[in-house]
């Protein structure tokens, strides 16, 4: 038979098949019975995957060293403590880099004792800079346009001390110092509290962002290992 010229007969006396319906291997419709019993399993089990993927993209990222911000200046001098992760140093207020303190108003629990941890961390801050030269290298500025610098005082690295005393939690920084204090329950560690960031956004206060880039895979690995450690505490 030549090109063009070939007939094609209809299997079923031409009759178009009933709209919407599925022809399969066995009954008519099994596919359909059969997907709606494995669409819930399904849904869990992918629920639980992505977690999974999220917990080890977490875990993998905050393994990386943090990439290095460019210097935008240096202070030298007396500083003051503002609160428990600022200070005001050579007349403008800096930011310390990396870690987040509790408010000034903020609150702890120890047992069945409220404890003014706000003040505290304040004070703890203000004890690591008195009589001692601080120096911050900035690194641009925050929301609320602080200087933000990683400091140290008498050779001390004053965010690291902070969050070693339980006073501060890591904030894109610091994450094996604050690990070291929750082991040890130092500080805020060793009763109930709530983490700065998720205390201002109950509070109605302005949020504030982590300090270095990709820092939202760090904070959702804090929250996974602070859900362990509640159930394991």
């Amino acid at each position: 038979m030549k090109p063009g010229h070939r007939r094609f007969r209809i299997v079923g006396g031409g009759k178009p098949a009933a709209a919407g319906r599925r022809f399969v291997f066995g009954r008519p419709g099994s596919v359909a019975q059969r997907s709606n019993r494995s669409e819930g399993r399904g849904s869990l089990f992918g629920g639980w995957v992505f977690l999974l993927l999220l917990s080890l993209g977490a875990y993998v990222a905050s393994s990386l060293p943090p990439p290095e911000k460019a210097v935008t200046g240096e202070l030298l001098g007396a500083a003051v403590a503002s609160d428990g992760d600022s200070l005001r140093l050579a007349g403008r207020r800096v930011r310390i880099e990396g870690i987040d303190a509790p408010e000034i108003d903020q609150r702890c629990r120890r047992g069945t004792t409220s404890w003014d941890c706000g003040a505290e961390a304040r004070r703890r801050l203000a004890e690591l800079v008195e009589g001692r030269t601080t120096r911050c290298r900035l690194h641009g500025r925050d929301r609320y346009g602080r200087e933000l610098g990683l400091c140290e005082a008498g050779g001390r690295d004053i965010g690291r001390e902070m969050v070693l005393s339980g006073l501060a939690v890591s904030y894109g920084l610091y994450r094996d110092e604050e690990e070291q204090a929750r082991n040890r329950r130092a500080g805020q560690w060793a009763g109930e509290f709530v983490r700065p960031q998720e205390w201002r956004r109950t509070q109605g206060k302005g949020e504030e962002s982590p300090h270095r880039a990709g820092d939202w895979l760090e904070l959702m690995l804090q929250w996974l290992e602070n859900q362990i450690w509640i159930v394991g505490a």
